[in-house]
């Protein structure tokens, strides 16, 4: 096997066992409202990372603004947000904001501030420069912009079930002995389909719960596991028959699990769709490096070809599958439960 083999092999292990272990990225969200007079509401939405602490990240206003009274605190759907009411002398212009606690598993933030003059901005920062400050023209809104690019890469590359269906979907047109163009099809007919319902879910004319899609998507994959282990080449199913019609109908539902992710980042009003638009840009970059290391590797090894799919593969995607349909299931009524007993139907 060649150096470069090799290093393709080794990168797609990297990026399976990321798939299989690793969370998320998070991106925190800062936003400012500010009405007449300087008096601003600040919030903090920050995503929930297991039991870790809700003030991992926290934010320093610039000297000018003094806060009045206690932060509100509040979870919802896995994420903390925390709101403040400022008084900004002069306004909230020029004002500077830093944000304490960025680290590799939360490295960016994106801020939005939405002045009394009606004027809007959109400003991103990360763990290495975690500093702006607000209305003074410094970052062009299109750098902001670009940043939902690589919220985008990161979120396809770390994001463990949205991998793992495209990696199951990749062992079925291995089993049946395809090659690149049936490949290119399922993966397109997946990438119009969640574009489709993750634009539908972010400009408001349908959408899922996030919970539930978590929950559904857990079962695409393991539905995935159980297809390549029952497979029977005399009578394939339509999986087998037609994996892009697989694809398509599950990419719609894997859309809205992107929307959820896309929620927790916001958006800003001012020029949504191009933010969209760039997040979806920088997912088909990250789904796409991944389908030709991961392809590559197949090649090399000639899955479907001279050596059959192992069972061992299908049997690892379907119990990560199980597990996160147990865990997300469970904890989905858990939250549930605890909401009842709390009074939510008062």
């Amino acid at each position: 096997m060649s150096r470069l083999a090799r290093t393709l092999c080794l990168l797609s292990g990297v990026l399976l066992s990321l798939a299989s272990q690793a969370h998320e990225l998070k991106t925190v969200t800062l936003r400012f409202d500010e009405f007449a007079q300087g008096v601003t509401d600040a919030t903090l939405r920050v995503p929930q990372m297991g039991e870790e602490s809700p003030h991992t990240v926290v934010p320093a206003f610039d000297d000018r603004c003094v806060i009045q009274g206690l932060a509100h605190t509040r979870r919802d759907s896995g994420t903390i947000e925390r709101r403040w009411r400022l008084n900004c002398q002069s306004g909230l212009a020029n004002t500077r904001i830093q944000l304490h606690g960025l680290d590799p598993r939360m490295p960016e933030a994106l801020v939005i501030a939405n002045f009394a003059s009606g004027a809007q901005e959109t400003l991103a920062m990360d763990r290495h420069d975690p500093v702006r400050r607000l209305g003074s023209g410094e970052h062009h809104a299109d750098q902001s912009l670009s940043r939902y690019v690589l919220i985008g890469i990161s979120h396809i590359l770390l994001g463990p079930d949205h991998l793992l269906f495209v990696f199951g979907l990749m062992l079925i047109i291995a089993a049946q002995r395809r090659g690149a163009a049936t490949l290119v099809a399922a993966i397109t007919a997946f990438t119009l389909a969640h574009s489709l319902t993750l634009a539908l879910a972010l400009f408001g004319v349908w959408g899922l719960p996030p919970k539930p899609v978590e929950i559904l998507i857990a079962g695409s994959i393991l539905l995935l596991a159980y297809e390549l282990l029952t497979h029977d080449p005399a009578q394939p199913s339509i999986s087998f028959r037609q994996p892009w019609r697989v694809a398509f109908g599950f990419g719609l539902l894997h859309g809205f699990g992107f929307a959820g992710a896309l929620s927790e980042v916001g958006l800003p009003a001012e020029s949504k769709a191009w933010a969209l638009l760039y997040f979806n840009l920088g997912v088909e970059i990250g789904q796409l490096a991944f389908v030709l290391v991961l392809w590559q590797c197949m090649k090399r090894f000639r899955w479907g070809n001279t050596h059959p799919v192992s069972p061992g593969a299908a049997i690892a995607l379907g119990g990560i599958a199980s597990y996160w349909l147990f865990d997300r299931t469970s904890d989905w009524l858990i939250t549930h439960y605890q909401y009842l007993s709390l009074g939510g139907l008062q």
